[in-house]
């Protein structure tokens, strides 16, 4: 039950056989922190001896707790159960550094030592505070591990990058702190501080968290600044350092916090001042600072006040008096200050104008008139009516710019304003228009309405009559007439003020329909059209002026004898201020606006605003480029808005552009019926007189007329879109399908299709019917095309609509060449036994070379024979024979008793002399076979 206790006796009684007391731990001295506590054991190992007692260094034998012994120093006595022997064990609590020393443990006359040493344990006396800690770059840093301990204890570091030595850039204190001398970046990281005592193998260690941090430094300083007084102006201020600074903005010595006043934004880099007054014009000071340092830089504000001008004047003069307006300010900074003069949007230079009754000076403050120093003026003399208006006083300094406004009034008669003023109208019963009159003249004229000379009498919105006068109150007044068949008489209008009353006539003169036109006869029919021809009224033009302008035509037709008349109506859709030319350029915001401005919807299909006209969109429209209308205000403007440039051409550089209307065709007629028609011109009064009825008939029913193509500039390399219109005579029956054909040419002006041309259909169906499209692909870039189009009905193929183009991309593809082989000869043309001779001929040359073949490598075939039998060449078969003959002869010297193979050729050959060539002989003659062939 006990075997291990045995074991323990035996070794205690072997290894402490010359010992009779032990002291437990063994060391020779047991190193103790003061205030701390330790225990050691004295055993004796007589089993028979008595109990060990402890003697203190002060000889004082140390007891049990209330046996004279304490708390903190004491024994407890004990006999080991297994062993019988008596230890005494002594408890050292609370322990000071007077209690160490030697202590005895002594028994039956034998004692043994141990010493205590009390040390002072190592302590961190600011561990928290010392546990992270910074320094300056580029300058000496510490750091401090403050500890308290015995006086021989040993300070040591380790820093980022290892153990540190004592010397160079590294210096340790007395105080066990650690100075570097010029910090860099790489000092940055983790140090550990650790203090020991010599001899007691016990150490304390602070890790330190240490940062190198950069005196902040200020790289964008605020910048000085010019504002305007009324408005903002900010300073911008940014720095670098570590951790990041924080900014203080600073007038002088006092900190900007009045929110009302400044606004500090983006963490400080910003200061904005609101709402400038003059008072604001200082100096104002960035500061950023952080715990390695500060900086400080300052920007001047400088509050610019606009000018005011002086008040502005108005002057009534009579014509021949003179005025002198000044232009100055009353308010304002005068350093570059600008005074100056204008005049319905011109400036006027100092010193005499080019009307030299106008001069514009300096004033120096000299003189019973002269104007403030620094100050100019405008003098008229000899004023007259075209003097009055503004004279604008603009001021400008670097706060800005303002200006007033001086009035001229000339006092003289009125006058009246043809620009504005109607002179001759012409009008019809029924129509409503209005007469305007517009006077000159200061006092500003009232106007007042006579018709016939009589007066009409009534104010503004009132009804006089049949007319409502309106008066603008500033010399203009406008009649509206509801036209009624007493009105064509002479109207006037009065201006007058005290100055003076005078008289404007206007003509107003009755208006007509349009005569009958002339020369109505049809010029061609097919079987669904006819298509008319027409003369204007010989009553048109500027000696007829009541007639007004034409505005187009009307065609009544029906079948003869019918009593239902249709009408086709040919009317010009421009409005008077506008007129038409070829193609024209769509502005580019009207370019994918999802309206449809082209007939042929281009102006959408495509969306691509930068394409074709620089300033907008070549629109070509579907009535053959005689299409919509430009405004009148891009006539003669010196600008071609028309790619054929019409609208800057002599003809049409008048107030109105007269429209030509070509020949009309009806059409959706029947195939094979009689038509009456008659012919009448529209103007602005409505429908003129009919022509006399003129008669055509329509052709029968037959092929549709041809397509018209649309000549449109590809968008890409390799692929065309094909537009056109539907053919304007479908022949009587419906078009039942489109037929491409087309092929590439050599040049842009071919009229026929070239070689190995290509087939395509199209569809009749469209959604943006009467136009179709269909789209060519695999097309060669850079390569010319010639393309026919018709159109197909039951009644057959139309004749080909034609086009030309070329597709963009690489350098042009010429065609297969059309060249022909021999005189009038192309290979497309060659006949039959042609073909048949070529083959026959390519045969036999491949026979001739087979044979030289045989003739060189096996001495066989014609060419041989021909050799042999004609030019005396020696056969091959003779020349084996006398070469066997030749060899048998050596043979026979030999003992051979059989047969020799130089004889058995020999006997070959002369049999295949004889014509037997199947022949078989055997070496030992034992057989002999063959036939006659």
């Amino acid at each position: 039950m006990f075997p291990w206790k045995l074991v323990l006796l035996l070794a205690y009684a072997v290894g402490f056989s010359d010992a009779a007391l032990k002291i437990e731990p063994i060391y020779a001295t047991f190193n103790v922190p003061e205030y701390g506590s330790a225990t050691t054991t004295c055993t004796n190992l007589d089993v028979g001896g008595s109990q060990p007692e402890w003697v203190d260094p002060n000889g004082q034998i140390v007891g049990p707790v209330g046996g004279g012994g304490s708390t903190d120093k004491h024994v407890s006595l004990h006999v080991d159960p297994t062993t019988a022997q008596r230890f005494t064990r002594m408890h050292l609590s609370n322990i000071l550094k007077a209690s160490g020393g030697g202590y005895v443990c002594r028994a039956d006359g034998e004692t043994e030592n141990i010493n205590i040493n009390v040390y002072i344990p190592v302590t961190l006396l600011d561990e928290d505070g010392e546990k992270s800690q910074w320094m300056t770059y580029h300058e000496s840093g510490s750091l401090k591990c403050t500890m308290h301990g015995e006086t021989n204890t040993v300070v040591s570091w380790d820093g980022p990058m290892g153990p540190i030595a004592d010397g160079g850039r590294y210096l340790i204190t007395e105080m066990f702190g650690l100075t570097i001398d010029n910090v860099t970046l790489d000092d940055e990281g983790t140090y550990n501080c650790r203090g020991s005592i010599p001899n007691v193998g016990v150490a304390t260690v602070l890790q330190i968290e240490a940062a190198v941090y950069m005196i902040p430094k200020i790289r964008y300083p605020p910048i000085n600044k010019n504002a305007t007084e009324g408005t903002s102006a900010f300073f911008n201020c940014e720095a670098i350092g570590e951790p990041q600074p924080t900014y203080t903005w600073y007038d002088g010595s006092l900190v900007l916090n009045d929110p009302d006043k400044y606004l500090i934004e983006q963490d400080g880099k910003r200061l904005t001042i609101l709402n400038l007054v003059k008072d604001d014009q200082k100096r104002y000071t960035c500061e950023v600072s952080n715990p390695a340092g500060l900086d400080r830089r300052d920007g001047e504000l400088t509050v610019d006040i606009p000018p005011t001008p002086v008040r502005a004047v108005t002057y009534e003069k009579d014509q021949g008096e003179s005025v002198k307006f000044y232009c100055d300010i009353q308010r304002g900074d005068r350093e570059n200050l600008k005074l100056q003069f204008k005049r319905y949007e011109k400036w006027l230079p100092m010193g005499v104008q080019v009307d030299s009754r106008i001069v514009i000076q300096e004033e120096t403050g000299t003189g019973p008139d002269a104007g403030q120093p620094g100050s100019i003026s405008l003098t008229i003399t000899d004023i007259h009516r075209g003097d009055e208006g503004d004279y604008t006083c603009f001021a400008r300094n670097n706060g800005g710019y303002a200006m007033s406004h001086n009035i001229l009034h000339v006092r003289y008669e009125p006058v009246i304003n043809n620009e504005y003023s109607t002179r001759k109208v012409f009008s019809w019963v029924g129509h409503q228009l209005n007469l305007t009159c517009h006077w000159f003249g200061y006092p500003v004229p009232t106007v007042l309405w006579f018709v016939n000379n009589q007066p009409l009498v009534g104010t503004v919105g009132e009804v006089a009559g049949n007319a409502t006068i309106y008066d603008f109150n500033n010399g203009s007044s406008s009649l509206f007439i509801d036209t009624s068949t007493n009105d064509f008489l002479p109207y006037q209008c009065d201006g007058r003020n005290k100055f003076g009353r005078n008289r404007h006539h206007i003509q107003f003169e009755r208006a007509y329909p349009m005569k009958r036109p002339t020369n109505v006869q049809a010029i061609s029919a097919s079987a669904t059209t006819i298509e008319v021809s027409f003369d204007n009224p010989v009553e048109v033009g500027a000696d007829y002026p009541e007639y007004l302008r034409i505005l187009g035509y009307v065609i009544g037709y029906s079948e003869y004898q019918q009593p239902t008349e249709m009408y086709e109506i040919v009317q010009n859709k421009c409005l008077p201020t506008e007129f038409q030319c070829g193609r024209l350029c769509i502005e580019k915001d009207r370019r994918c606006d999802n309206f449809m401005d082209c007939l042929d919807n281009s102006d959408e299909e495509n969306c691509n605003a930068d394409e074709d006209c620089t300033g907008g969109f070549k629109c070509p429209v579907r009535d053959g480029n005689r299409n919509p209308c430009l405004p009148i205000s891009y006539v003669c403007d010196k600008e071609p808005d028309c790619v054929d440039g019409a609208d800057e051409s002599e003809e049409s550089c008048t107030a109105y552009f007269r429209p030509i209307f070509y020949d009309t065709r009806l059409t959706g007629l029947a195939p094979d019926r009689l038509y009456q028609f008659r012919v009448a011109v529209i103007n602005e009064v409505g429908w003129g007189e009919w022509s006399f009825n003129t008669s055509e008939r329509t052709l029968g029913y037959g092929p549709p007329s041809e397509p018209m193509i649309f000549n449109r500039e590809p968008d890409r390399d390799t692929i065309y879109e094909i537009v056109w219109l539907e053919p304007y005579d479908s022949g009587g029956s419906p078009i039942i399908s489109y037929e491409l054909t087309y092929s590439p040419v050599e040049t842009g002006d071919a009229t026929e299709l070239g070689r190995d041309p290509e087939t395509a259909s199209a569809s009749k169906d469209s959604d943006t019917a009467p136009v179709y499209r269909h789209t060519l692909t695999n097309l060669k870039p850079g390569t010319f095309y010639f393309l026919e189009l018709r159109a197909q009905s039951t009644w057959g193929k139309s004749e080909p609509g034609t086009l030309n183009f070329r597709m963009p991309g690489g350098a042009p593809v010429l065609p297969p060449s059309e060249e022909p082989l021999g005189p009038g000869l192309r290979i497309g043309e060659l006949p039959i036994s042609a073909f048949i001779g070529i083959i026959v001929g390519g045969f036999l040359v491949i026979l001739i070379l087979l044979d030289c073949l045989c003739y060189c490598t096996n001495s066989c075939g014609l060419t041989m024979c021909i050799c042999v039998h004609l030019c005396g060449k020696q056969a091959p078969e003779d020349k084996e024979e006398a070469e066997a003959v030749e060899y048998s002869q050596l043979e026979q010297h030999s003992d051979s008793p059989s047969q020799t193979p130089s004889e058995i050729r020999l006997q070959e050959l002369q049999m295949r002399k004889l014509g037997h060539y199947d022949y078989d002989y055997d070496l030992d003659r034992s057989t002999v076979s063959g036939s006659r062939c």
